[in-house]
């Protein structure tokens, strides 16, 4: 039994690793990247919002309402 489960985790291990390299890998992540460099001063959620969103934003300004 306690190699069966040995068996699971490597198992899990490398699916996880795997999926960590194409992600880093990927391009969607280097878009994410840019727009990480270009919006530093927004939080991670915002950044992730403007990266979904328009992935080619270069200027984003806030809104207010009445």
């Amino acid at each position: 039994m306690a190699g069966k489960r040995e068996q699971q985790m490597k198992e899990i291990t490398e699916r996880l690793e795997q999926g960590v390299k194409e992600l880093f890998t990927s391009e969607r992540y280097t878009e994410y990247l840019k727009t990480m460099s270009q919006f530093h001063n927004y939080s991670f959620n915002n950044t992730m919002l403007i990266a979904m969103q328009r992935p080619d934003a270069t200027l984003v300004a806030g809104f207010l309402s009445d």
